[in-house]
């Protein structure tokens, strides 16, 4: 039987048709040295679905179907054996407790992509109870080792669009685990200069709700330092996409180093179809 397409959408952009909670995630082989000199923090929670997901949702867990969905954003890689579902507390707008039901890496489980979890439960409903704040309450762990638990961030509000949670930017290099064709594809090699990775707070399309692609290049943004010049660029290419995850590289020509992102109002859209406002974040070295 052929998925509704809005169905689908929400399917795919939230990663609940793998089978289990626990999927073959993709560690790198070398965790960046400069993440043990930054302090690892808990970037955002969205309130991405209230009370709808559907019911095919039961191939990732019995309690999924008709509940909610809500990415977490880290500045580190997390340590995936450190994942539990009672590391995550949930606190609504009426003061109630909730504890994650389920927690997943996917659908963003590729090398230098684990740092997005996916909760699944029921955390309150919009718009009188609506889940405000996340708390981590055990010790889940960054691959550097640093410790999540004890921090806190508020939810975005169900009817906000979606931002950029996080940037950064790398070469592709020898050591890179380079994807050269089908979903999830990185930049061409022999045309990029600098790939910008932007991590957004949930899954996103074109307004169009089809892929990221060519009519968006002109509303992504990268400012660049040469020397003592600042240039402003547009990525030739977007990449790493059709994997339905919340991340988006952007493929860099010129020379320089990426030093902030911007993206236009109204450029993508959320599970919910609600539009992003301008959005803006500074741009990380991966190295």
């Amino acid at each position: 039987m052929k998925l509704n397409p809005k169905i689908f959408f929400y399917l795919s952009l939230l990663g609940i048709l793998a089978c289990n909670q626990n999927p073959d995630y993709e560690l790198s082989h070398k965790v960046p040295p400069i993440d043990s000199q930054r302090e690892a923090k808990i970037l955002s929670t969205f309130f991405g679905l209230d009370n709808a997901l559907p019911r095919t949702a039961i191939a990732l867990s019995p309690k999924a179907p008709g509940n909610d969905g809500m990415p977490v954003v880290f500045s580190h890689e997390l340590n995936p054996e450190t994942l539990q579902a009672s590391d995550f507390s949930i606190k609504t707008a009426k003061g109630n407790l909730f504890q994650a039901d389920v927690v997943t890496l996917r659908p963003a489980d590729e090398a230098f992509e684990l740092r997005t979890i996916l909760l699944i439960g029921n955390y309150g409903n919009h718009p009188d109870n609506e889940p405000i704040e996340v708390e981590i309450v055990g010790d889940l762990l960054a691959r550097s080792g640093q410790n999540y638990k004890g921090q806190k961030v508020n939810v975005t509000p169900l009817e906000k669009g979606p931002f950029l949670s996080y940037a950064e930017y790398f070469k592709i290099d020898e050591a890179y685990p380079y994807v050269s064709e089908g979903s999830g594809c990185d930049c061409p090699k022999e045309k990029t200069n600098r790939v910008v990775r932007t991590v957004w707070a949930g899954g996103v399309r074109a307004l169009n709700g089809e892929e990221l692609g060519d009519k968006e290049l002109t509303n992504f943004n990268v400012f660049m330092q040469n020397g003592t010049d600042t240039l402003m660029v547009h990525p030739f290419q977007i990449a790493d996409i059709d994997d339905n995850d919340n991340n988006i590289d952007l493929c860099i020509k010129e020379e320089g180093t990426p030093v902030s992102v911007s993206v236009k109002a109204n450029t993508a859209i959320d599970p919910r179809d609600d539009t992003n406002d301008f959005t803006q974040i500074n741009i990380l070295s991966r190295w």
